[in-house]
């Protein structure tokens, strides 16, 4: 290096300093910074393309250049814009005052510091916009094997329940997701109709036991790409992949997660590959909800449990299962089916005690089969306070608040699932079913119909808009009407429990035409044996129908005593046939040994 080297820089560096070159680059970077991110905040707010933004950060950068140029040939005084001229030039003229002085740079300074800070407060997500809701839509079935479709949905099933683990961010179920499977509609619309501030797309391949996730978080205001990751594993590991998706797209949002949390999703264990798949069958057919579906699910999820017995999972799916068994296979298949549900759901505790679905099935065993109504409720709070966005935890404490005689409050929990899953046929089903309680026949009816509308192979919907045709009937003294749609149900009916539902329904119509003749004839024909034993709830029923108060109120006594009638007995704080009953104190001290809370007077007139 030669002596005249640093001279020469050391000149160049002073040559800068005169011409103000450093000071109107420093200007010019805060003045853009701040024009940056007003426009990212207003355009983010307008609804701007993000294209005009990038078009003005372009010409942002683009207009640096010529102003550093621009400040080393002019330079701007009191007397206007004038040619720079050299150091030692420049030093035999009188001094001039530049129109950017110090007080200037440090207003400048002070709004870029407030800006940045306004950013930061505005955006905690990297990715624009806050994000706290998300909708994961069904994920694309590389295989292109229709036996296959189980696993995909599976996959999307797995990846939702992971990102519920995150209790700031509030995420679609899958219910509503699936509608927009193969819906050729832009991610912006689909986020609109959902009221989410992103979605995730992705699809799935599985290739022998390798399964590859391909995910990407798109914004649901901007349609822009936020993240995309693919993922390779074992399908040993496959629970550990969704584990990993769900904290990818939580940190690249920003939101923190609790210890418990983090604990959760990086603690994920393997599972054996044949139990998982088996799993997976189990829960698609148990998703159909239909009478030839739920059977396969239970032996596909038993076979399941058997090979892995360590998926607690895998036991609150079966327990649920059972339960949907019991409903669905014949009034004298409940007793079983429920008891395996509780052993079901006892071991699925016993394996994660912080299982939501786990509580919150077992909630509804605690209510409806041992009419334990405190822990009952307990179990399905605990559920709510472990996910509060489970929305089928939200409509489990809407049955619970309704059978329980608590029908106002049963609706704001059913509207609350609503609003977590706006195209879910079991939200609207109870809302239904609490206007068919409280006997608000019309608006029951055009509930119904919503829930078929979305899905039309709903047999209970279809069911229930058989007998609120017969309330109406009932309702309006058209009894010669009820008796013969009731005469018709029984003959169209497929179970039992719903034949003598029909006979019941016949009997009072019979009953209060005055043909007590035939009143008595279908009562004998009613048999409420299963196997020795008489179910003294629906014999109850029947003899208050026909004002037999005293024979009926042993019968209900004797119902409170027998485990096989105690799913049943608690739904006589709306049945029409117990008004005549409502005002003995017999009746009322047995509603408070139950638990239940009365809705309607003995002239069948709503008082709560």
């Amino acid at each position: 290096m030669t002596p005249e080297s640093p001279s020469k820089l050391a000149a160049f560096i002073a040559e800068l300093r005169h011409r103000r070159v450093f000071r109107v680059a420093v200007v010019y970077a805060g003045v853009a910074f701040i024009i940056i991110q007003l426009v990212d905040g207003i355009f983010d707010i307008m609804g701007t393309p993000p294209w005009i933004g990038q078009v003005v950060v372009v010409l942002l950068v683009l207009g640096f250049p010529i102003a550093v140029a621009l400040a080393w040939a002019f330079d701007l005084t009191e007397e206007g814009l004038v040619r720079a001229k050299p150091k030692l030039e420049a030093a035999a003229k009188a001094p001039h005052h530049p129109r950017v002085g110090n007080k200037a740079l440090a207003v400048i300074a002070a709004l870029a510091i407030i800006v940045a800070a306004w950013v930061l407060l505005r955006e905690p997500s990297p990715g624009g916009a806050a994000i706290s809701s998300i909708a994961v839509l069904p994920l694309d079935d590389l295989m292109g094997d229709p036996e296959q479709e189980y696993f995909v949905e599976g996959m999307h099933e797995a990846l939702i329940s992971a990102l519920y683990h995150i209790s700031t961010l509030t995420v679609t179920s899958r219910t509503s997701a699936m509608r927009y499977k193969d819906a050729d509609m832009l991610a912006t619309d689909i986020a609109k109709e959902l009221s989410v501030d992103a979605v995730v797309e992705g699809s799935v391949l599985l290739a022998g036991d390798q399964v590859r996730i391909s995910v990407q978080l798109i914004d649901g205001k901007t349609d822009k790409h936020l993240w995309a990751e693919e993922y390779d594993r074992d399908l040993r590991d496959v629970l550990s992949l969704h584990s990993d998706v769900a904290q990818a797209i939580a940190g690249e949002i920003g939101l923190a997660l609790t210890p418990e949390e983090e604990t959760r999703l990086t603690s994920a264990p393997q599972v054996n590959p044949e139990a998982y798949t088996l799993y997976l069958k189990g829960w698609h057919f148990r998703n159909l909800q239909t009478e030839e579906s739920i059977p396969k699910a239970v032996e596909y999820l038993e076979q399941a449990v058997a090979l892995a017995p360590g998926s607690a999972q895998t036991w609150a799916a079966l327990g649920i299962s059972y339960y949907l068994m019991g409903g669905t296979g014949g009034i004298w298949s409940w007793e079983y089916a429920y008891n395996r549900m509780k052993q079901a759901l006892d071991k699925a505790l016993e394996l994660d005690p912080n299982l939501p679905e786990a509580h919150a099935y077992l909630g509804l065993y605690q209510y409806s089969e041992q009419l334990d109504i405190t822990g009952g409720e307990a179990s399905i709070k605990r559920a709510l306070e472990l996910n509060p966005d489970l929305v089928l935890a939200r409509c489990e404490y809407g049955w619970f608040l309704s059978r329980t005689g608590r029908p106002d409050d049963a609706l704001t929990e059913f509207r609350r699932a609503q609003e977590l899953d706006p195209l879910n046929p079991q939200p609207l089903l109870g809302v239904a079913n609490v206007f068919y309680l409280t006997r608000q026949y019309d608006k029951a009816q055009e509930y119904y119909q919503a829930v078929l509308e979305l899905s039309p192979d709903q047999f209970e919907a279809r069911i229930w808009l058989v007998g609120i045709e017969y309330y109406i009937l009932m309702q309006q003294g058209r009894y010669a009407e009820a008796a013969d749609n009731a005469e018709k149900s029984y003959a169209e009916a497929a179970i039992e429990w719903l034949k003598a539902e029909a006979l019941l329904g016949q009997l009072a119509a019979e009953w209060n035409l005055g043909n007590r003749e035939k009143a008595y004839t279908v009562r004998d024909s009613l048999r409420f044996t299963g196997g020795k034993q008489e179910n003294p709830y629906w014999a109850a029923r029947l003899y208050a129908i026909m004002r037999e108060m005293d024979i009926a109120l042993d019968l209900l006594e004797r119902a409170y005593e027998d485990t096989f009638s105690l799913g049943q007995i608690i739904n006589l704080v709306y049945l029409p046939e117990f008004d005549s009953l409502r005002a003995e104190p017999r009746f009322k001290a047995l509603l408070e040994k139950i638990g239940l809370t009365e809705v309607f007077d003995e002239y069948g007139q709503r008082i709560r």
